[in-house]
């Protein structure tokens, strides 16, 4: 019996994988951190190859997209049998060839001298010798590309699904090998695959994932630094999920399409896009993450974060016997009422400067707000898109109004009391003192 450890497989891949950059002669820098190695090109653009010491499988991910990778009988290869190190060289060569800055500039210490009394000719060749150097090594970095292309196609892809891969990137060479699910999972489906990882702690924190985009999303939560997916949600189009966190700091990626595939990767035609800033989830504090629409493209959408600081609710109104409201001024200056839009608790801030009474559009989505006409307001803030809406039963302390027009707007943190409503009370204010009441 004899014992043949294996070596190390990040330290092995790793190693060939510098070998290889160094090879190009081209101007990438490598960072190492344990199980994470990172390329970095000078126009910013970085590749991440992270390797899951617990299942030895190697996440691929750039700023177009990511595949998973296992170790088969010696190579690394995906699900549709590409291998890992051609699919990286591939990569590489398309990020050199698409920025000449890339290319690192070198000095010929060998140049032949100019023919006595041609100095002008001479002195022409040496300022085209850089050029033409620039150029053929151009040309050579093309042509490794192609050729890296060349071999990373499976033998089953055709010219169309090629040109599709390096159009999108994220959709995989050969989709069709790949072991997608046959239909989209329920809204708010969602996958663990980090060992020990749970969603439901009732003290954890509250993420609440709002999608306005025209897309389903699946949001991908890995460890902090690393790409390797912890857990992932699924989002339809226009709908709202959460889920409870424990503490920490997570990396998001988002993966956006029309064909899904698995929770793991996503959507086969889609984008994998990832978020700069991590999110950071913290006992007891909710958190929203609104996904909106930029454009028509798959890929063009926003993210907004949100955390939710729990505040204490201003004092109740002072009720007389006629259902009068005596309300103070709170320490920053406003006046808050109580009231409701349809069975919809909600605290309004009194502003006798807003025409129309506005909700935000989480209000009016909990009230059920569905028929609302986009147009534009004056705000303090400049022009602002929202809708006008009718709302049918409202309350205002002890008082009930019917058919109140009301503006909803996105991304609005406070409900106003506008002029609309308030024109329906005698107002009053002495002091720190506003009394409401019937006319």
């Amino acid at each position: 019996m004899t014992e043949n450890p294996l070596p190390d497989l990040a330290d092995t891949l790793f190693e060939r994988i510098e070998a290889m950059v160094q090879a190009r002669g081209a101007d990438i820098r490598t960072e190492r951190n344990g199980k994470v190695l990172r390329l970095g090109f000078a126009d910013g653009g970085r590749i991440v190859i992270n390797l899951d010491a617990q299942s030895n499988k190697v996440w691929l991910a750039s700023a177009t997209g990511g595949s998973e990778f296992e170790l088969k009988e010696g190579i690394w290869r995906a699900h549709d049998h590409s291998e890992l190190l051609q699919r990286l060289s591939a990569l590489i060569d398309q990020a050199l060839a698409s920025a000449a800055s890339h290319l690192r500039h070198t000095e010929h210490t060998t140049r032949m001298p100019p023919v006595d009394g041609d100095h002008t000719h001479g002195a022409a060749a040496q300022e085209r010798h850089p050029l033409r150097n620039l150029f053929i090594l151009a040309l050579a970095v093309l042509a490794g590309f192609w050729l890296a292309q060349r071999h990373a196609r499976p033998p089953a892809t055709t010219e169309t699904d090629s040109a599709t891969h390096i159009r999108h990137m994220t959709a995989e060479p050969n989709s069709k090998s790949r072991q997608c699910e046959p239909t989209l999972p329920a809204n708010g489906s969602i996958h663990i695959f980090s060992q020990g990882l749970r969603t439901d702690g009732p003290n954890d924190a509250e993420v609440t994932l709002q999608n306005d985009h025209a897309y389903p999303l699946l949001l991908i939560l890995a460890e902090p630094r690393t790409v390797i997916p912890a857990l992932s949600v699924l989002v339809h189009a226009r709908q709202t999920t959460s889920l409870h966190l424990p503490s920490g700091e997570y990396e998001m990626l988002f993966s956006a399409g029309n064909t899904w595939c698995d929770p793991r990767n996503g959507f086969s035609d889609g984008h994998l896009m990832k978020f700069d800033k991590t999110l950071t989830a913290q006992m007891g504090t909710p958190i929203q993450l609104a996904m909106r629409s930029s454009g028509a493209d798959i890929g063009d959408f926003q993210l907004f974060v949100k955390t939710l600081t729990a505040e204490a609710p201003p004092p109740l109104p002072i009720f007389s016997g006629d259902g009068s409201m005596t309300v103070t001024r709170q320490a920053n200056g406003h006046f808050y009422v109580p009231g409701s839009v349809g069975n919809v608790p909600v605290t309004f801030l009194v502003d006798t400067g807003a025409s129309v009474t506005a909700l935000s559009d989480e209000i009016a989505r909990q009230a059920g707000i569905h028929n609302c006409k986009e147009m534009q307001f004056n705000t303090a803030n400049g022009i602002a898109t929202g809708c006008i809406a009718l709302v049918t039963n409202m309350t205002l302390g002890n008082f009930t109004l019917q058919n109140i027009t009301v503006a909803v707007m996105p991304n609005m943190q406070t409900n106003l009391l506008g002029a609309n409503v308030l024109r329906n009370f005698q107002v009053s204010q002495s002091d720190s003192l506003m009394l409401i009441g019937r006319k």
